[in-house]
């Protein structure tokens, strides 16, 4: 079967304590894995202050999972994220290889500006360095 490529965002109730939305984290792990799913990575971006009220409540605890799966898992994720009362907002987005090719060029790309701008300012301090020695 052919796998495609997700990232799926979930905002947790930022009401529950890191210890209590682990429970629900592996709800959905277990749930992709079920699915035929495959995660490739979990990022957790922590409590964060929402940008608008949802339902009276101002934080949100936000995960994201980078996912390789087959297409019917997005409808038995998307009923589990509607029925799961402590998921306040979920967003699962596919990609195409392009997609993919594209993301991680801008990330070498990203770390190569990156690698540059520290070289640069580690000689810009020992270039510092030495004209303090030079004083002495």
């Amino acid at each position: 079967m052919n796998n495609n490529h997700y990232e799926i965002t979930v905002i947790y109730n930022g009401i529950l304590e890191d210890d209590q939305v682990k429970p629900y984290v592996d709800q959905t792990v277990e749930m992709i894995a079920r699915h035929g799913g495959t995660i490739k990575s979990t990022d957790v971006w922590g409590r964060r202050r929402l940008a608008y009220s949802i339902d009276k409540k101002n934080n949100g605890y936000y995960i994201q999972f980078t996912v390789e799966a087959p297409g019917d898992l997005v409808h038995h994720l998307e009923r589990f994220f509607h029925i799961e009362e402590n998921v306040m907002r979920h967003l699962i987005l596919q990609f195409s290889e392009r997609d993919l090719k594209r993301r991680e060029e801008a990330k070498e790309k990203h770390a190569a500006a990156a690698a540059a701008e520290a070289a640069a300012r580690a000689a810009e301090e020992a270039a510092a360095a030495a004209d303090v020695d030079d004083e002495d």
